[in-house]
């Protein structure tokens, strides 16, 4: 960072929340900080040059990175650091001809000199479909990529010589994903839900590309690769990363690149984002009016709601699309109804409140300038969904905090506390889920105020749970987001149905987002209706079974909940690795409560051998290309892992 750079602006917390949320340590430097380091800086494991925090970079800056990379650090070089320098009047000009960093990267770019306002170019971003999985790109976030104009059969344009993907192969209009299908990789593109093919501002390179190819734009050229400078390796990412998560809602992007660098490039443990390490998927019913209510009941006959956990939002109100309508759940007056949610409750679903009353109506008008009017439809909402699961003494029992925050002496007894609590007198309603996804910020203060955990997000698409980055700031702390995943532009029944997605490509989206959180050991979130569910019972079963054939062990249903008093737990955990003698690493971990369900997992390309607790603290499992070291019900953790003999700090 430079000088003076306030550790609470947005810019530099996104970086750091992005770090902790993919279980990596990170620390915030200065420039005056890193060029006293020397080269002692090589005691890093890697260095992250971030975009729009430093444009402006000395020349003195600028050969002290490079020395540092040629030296054999890692450095992940991102969009626009480093592009000015200062003039003699001490005003920011581009260098000319090219970025300063040029020789890092492996491409020359930010030729404003040749290109002027044509140097940055929107456009597609492509990458192989096994890269994007890399990039923690889910299955449906990105999707075959087709050239703009190309009539189904056209030819492929060739792309230049240097960015060539190996083994590129376009799929033609008219399928969702063909992965299933697909015999050999193929050239996939970023998409977003209802919105399909996504552009991204890139600056124009030019110049072979040497390195690693990871992803390439047919207008700006080199979009992302690792390249070889010295003893050091670069991860240039030609994307606005920071502005992406901060301004735009899409976090997708700098959590994949990170997660890239520090598990691909540098090999490092860390600490899973799962609990217990066990991936899985968070499966979010949408209940918006009473024409749910049959297709629920039916669903529930077929045994579906018998598996999970699920989150099970509804609409709560008399009217669904217009006032005085009557469509609505009158879940006041409707006794099948609350019926319903007091089962879903006694077995496990987490129950919250979808919106504000009317569906339609407050989905399609509510907005940042008119909370008056809106915030009695989400109040009474939230009260109605209260009065059908909890008894009116349980939000004054003093469980308002996860059970995961007692001492852990006391964890079981808290555990046993909660779960008769709400069995007995209902649980607490801490889930929401907007209508048509239209969360004005006013009313996600509102639902802070009143213990909600866990929302369905419509910004940051494919990405797992995450803290609300929006427009320019960080809101609501204690809440965590859930950003839908979609295949493709569709994530529902109904629009698959309405779109005329076959049957077997859902099928195949929905098996592949299983495997795809297995690999990855991550979760993410799904969502549906139950309108659209029952029309296709056998696609949904199809999952249900598709997820409990991986066992309990490979894959769990979350709820967000669940998810989000996990996460916020995790975010105390501090842990440290030394190197404590020639070829060792020793591990120490605390947090104020417990480190119950904490697991640090250590790539065995890096540790070659069993870790060690000597003290007992932590149980070591094999997962095949990783170990995974599991917390006990304690505050404190210990243990040590031996390094390859190519192995370094």
């Amino acid at each position: 960072m430079p000088e003076g750079q306030s550790l609470a602006h947005a810019q530099v917390t996104a970086w750091m929340d992005a770090a902790s949320e993919e279980g990596l340590r990170m620390q915030a430097v200065t420039d005056r900080q890193f060029l006293a380091l020397g080269a002692d800086a090589l005691k890093y494991a890697g260095l992250v040059l971030p975009d729009q925090l430093h444009a402006i970079a000395s020349n003195e800056l600028v050969q002290a990175l490079r020395d540092y990379t040629t030296a054999g650090g890692n450095t992940m070089l991102v969009y626009d650091f480093g592009i000015f320098t200062l003039n003699s009047q001490q005003k920011p000009i581009y260098a000319i001809p090219t970025s300063r960093l040029s020789d890092l990267a492996g491409v020359d770019y930010a030729l404003y000199d040749d290109l002027r306002e044509k140097s940055t170019v929107v456009g597609p971003v492509t990458a192989m479909r096994s890269t994007m999985r890399q990039l923690q790109v889910p299955p449906g976030k990105s999707i075959a990529y087709v050239p703009a104009g190309r009539a189904q059969g056209e030819s492929v344009p060739e792309p230049a010589p240097a960015l060539r993907p190996e083994s590129a192969l376009p799929l033609p209009p008219g399928g969702m994903l063909r992965s299933a299908a697909a015999p050999v990789d193929v050239l996939d593109t970023y998409s977003g839900y209802l919105l399909g093919n996504l552009v991204y501002s890139s600056f124009v390179t030019g110049g072979a590309f040497k390195g690693k190819t990871l992803a390439t734009s047919p207008q700006a050229g080199l979009v992302a690769g690792l390249n070889q400078l010295g003893r050091g390796q670069v991860l240039f990412v030609n994307l606005p990363l920071t502005y992406l998560k901060v301004v735009r809602t899409d976090a997708q992007p700098m959590h994949g690149f990170l997660h890239y660098f520090g598990y691909n490039v540098l090999q490092l443990a860390h600490l899973s984002s799962v609990p217990q390490g066990i991936p899985g998927l968070t499966l979010n019913w949408h209940l918006d009016s009473f024409t749910a209510q049959q297709p629920t009941l039916t669903l529930e006959k077929l045994g579906v709601f018998d598996d999970g956990p699920f989150s099970i939002d509804m609409t709560a109100g008399p009217d669904a699309v217009t006032i005085g309508d009557g469509k609505g759940w009158n879940l006041d007056n409707n006794k099948v109804a609350q019926d319903i949610l007091w089962r879903f409750a006694r077995k496990g679903h987490a129950i919250g409140s979808h919106g504000g009353w009317n569906h339609d109506y407050y989905g399609l008008n509510a907005s940042d300038t008119n909370q008056g009017t809106f915030l009695p439809y989400l109040e009474k909402n939230l009260e109605s969904i209260r009065r059908a699961v909890s008894h009116p003494l349980r939000p004054y029992l003093g469980l308002n905090t996860p059970a995961t925050a007692a001492p852990p002496a006391l964890l079981p007894a808290a555990h046993k506390l909660e779960a008769l609590a709400d069995g007995h007198l209902g649980q607490l309603v801490r889930q929401y889920s907007p209508p048509v996804g239209n969360n004005p910020t006013w009313a996600m203060d509102y639902l802070e105020q009143q213990g909600v955990v866990g929302v369905y997000f419509a910004g940051h698409t494919g990405l797992g749970p995450t803290r609300q980055y929006r427009d320019g700031q960080l809101l609501n702390p204690r809440i965590w987001v859930f950003p839908v995943t979609p295949a493709g532009k569709y994530a529902t029944f109904e629009e698959f149905q309405t779109n005329k997605v076959p049957r077997q490509e859902v099928i195949d989206w929905y098996r592949d987002l299983v495997d795809f959180t297995i690999s990855q050991r991550t979760t993410r979130m799904i969502y549906m209706h139950p309108n659209g569910a029952n029309v296709w019972p056998d696609v949904l079963q199809n999952l249900l079974a598709y997820a409990k054939s991986r066992g309990q062990e490979n894959f769990r249903w979350y709820t967000m909940p669940r998810l989000a008093d996990f996460m916020t737990a995790r975010r105390e955990v501090q842990w440290t690795e030394r190197r404590e003698s020639a070829g060792v690493s020793g591990f120490e971990a605390s947090h104020p409560a417990s480190l119950n369900e904490m697991v640090w997992l250590l790539p065995k390309t890096r540790y070659a051998y069993l870790p060690v607790s000597a003290d007992g603290s932590a149980t070591v499992l094999d997962r095949g290309t990783h170990w995974a070291v599991r917390a006990g019900n304690t505050r404190q953790v210990r243990f040590t892992a031996r390094l390859r003999l190519d192995g370094t700090d």
